[in-house]
């Protein structure tokens, strides 16, 4: 085929992410099964490998679970600059976007976008606090100081939006940017702030350094409200190929199936291409179960029916509504608009039992040679 750059791709298209999850966790799954070598940047580059975001979306980079398709990805900084480089011509597709582009469309630009899949839906920000604290629900952080990692955190909105619904306004908290990890837990347990915003896999990780906290309950009527994490196409490129953007959902899906069936499996790969990635201090095998919990952790917002429709990148119209709000964007953009469900039936139309009984039966290899081998040799049921 001939991409809309007029360049001739054979089956390749450009994504970009940026990488803000734990680890270069691996769907290398996506790649294990074709070995063939594609441009990537920084810690993205292997001739297998794949990493996830934070939201648990999975960035290609390499043939496997797509199909004919050939994923090439680029690296960048953030949601921003995927943005404006799709929105340039120089990438097909993005993800961790929907903020931003939803923020541009409100100031009246006229972006030429679509989104086919919604991945991530549900609500994955917490606000915690010390086990004693006389906080006891968002009312109550009514004159208090709240960590979040930065004053660009896309938490945020999630924060007012749910202060909104406790009766209170944003404007009667005062936000603190504390970083993440140690800095995090230290401006917590110093009492320097009073509460912390931040990720369910960062609340998971203060855990783990030993740092207890008490994570409080939304307020009841924001509960069923979901957070979208999207899988963005350049508007030209997907009316002119959609068959290439049917394989590339469905191999993203794929994928997402291997992260959630068979996370040991996953990390065990992503520690294999990438053993810069491996945490010191602590065994391999306990690196492994931490980062297995946070992928159980995070799992209940990736799977089929996290939306409550039983499909993958379905996403309700009434769920768009609560969205828009939580970005502070009411009245002001109509992301559904944007949306369209034409594949939705295409994505979910492939044997996912079948898929999935070939995934529980990954097991990975200890040594390395070992690994190297053990992929060469793996075929998935497409």
């Amino acid at each position: 085929m001939t991409s809309d750059a007029g360049t001739e791709t054979v089956g390749v298209f450009r994504y970009a992410s940026h990488k803000n999850f734990v680890l270069c966790l691996a769907l290398l799954i996506f790649a294990i099964f074709a070995p063939r070598v594609v441009t990537a940047q920084a810690v993205y580059g292997s001739i297998f490998g794949t990493v996830t975001d934070a939201s648990g979306a999975v960035v290609p980079n390499a043939t496997g679970l797509f199909g004919n398709v050939t994923p090439e990805v680029a690296g960048t900084s953030g949601a921003s600059e995927n943005l404006q480089l799709m929105l340039a011509g120089q990438i097909t597709m993005s993800t961790g976007t929907q903020d931003v582009a939803f923020a541009s469309i409100a100031e009246g630009r006229k972006l030429p976008v679509v989104i086919p899949c919604v991945y991530l839906r549900g609500n994955l920000h917490r606000v915690s606090v010390l086990p004693d604290s006389p906080i006891k629900d968002y009312a109550g952080l009514k004159g208090m100081k709240v960590g979040v990692p930065t004053l660009a955190y896309g938490g945020i909105g999630y924060l007012k939006f749910a202060l909104r619904h406790a009766g209170i306004s944003d404007d009667d908290i005062n936000l603190v940017a504390v970083g993440d990890g140690q800095a995090a837990a230290a401006a917590l347990t110093s009492k320097r702030i009073d509460a912390l915003t931040n990720a369910d896999v960062d609340v998971a990780r203060l855990q783990k350094l030993g740092v207890a906290v008490r994570v409080l309950e939304p307020p009841e009527s924001v509960r069923k409200s979901l957070i979208a994490y999207v899988y963005m196409f350049r508007k030209p490129w997907y009316q002119e190929h959609k068959t290439e953007a049917l394989a590339i959902l469905q191999g993203l899906i794929r994928s997402i199936i291997v992260l959630t069936e068979n996370p040991e499996a996953a990390v065990k790969i992503s520690y294999f291409m990438h053993p810069e990635s491996v945490p010191s201090g602590i065994s391999r095998e306990q690196a492994i179960k931490n980062e297995v919990d946070v992928i159980k952790l995070r799992a209940p917002l990736i799977v089929r029916n996290s939306a409550g429709t039983d499909k993958w990148c379905d996403f309700p119209k009434e769920a768009w509504t609560d969205f828009v709000d939580i970005l502070g964007l009411k009245g002001k953009v109509d992301a559904s608009e944007f949306y369209t469900d034409e594949l939705i039936a295409k994505i979910n139309a492939f044997d996912e039992d079948k898929f999935r009984g070939w995934v529980r039966e990954l097991k990975v290899p200890d040594s390395d040679a070992d690994i190297a081998a053990w992929l060469k040799q793996q075929k998935p049921p497409l």
